[in-house]
């Protein structure tokens, strides 16, 4: 099991995300030690990418960064996702949560 879910890739960081669509309130939960990922709440059910464009909205107003700096890179269908943050620094991510 990788207890990585934060990876510098070039001028770019991956995070990796465990979502929970269909909450009842829209956050980032922290890390979950066990699966490797960053767990992250949207109000949005998992239906016609509702829950992933939340998603994209709440890691970029949570970074500050644009919207058009992120992407999904894997897991447009799953709950595990790899979201890819262009031209921003793993400190700063990494300050974000605390760790």
């Amino acid at each position: 099991m990788s207890q990585r879910w934060l990876v510098e890739s070039d001028a770019d960081i991956l995070i990796f995300i465990q979502m929970l669509p269909n909450s009842s309130k829209k956050s980032i939960l922290g890390v979950d030690k066990w699966r490797g990922r960053l767990k992250v709440s949207v109000l949005s059910p998992p239906i016609s990418g509702k829950a992933n464009v939340e998603l994209l909205e709440l890691i970029s107003s949570w970074a500050s960064v644009r919207m058009k700096n992120i992407v999904i890179e894997k897991g447009h269908k799953t709950r595990q996702k790899t979201i890819r943050i262009k031209n921003i620094k793993y400190e700063h991510i990494h300050q974000l949560i605390g760790e």
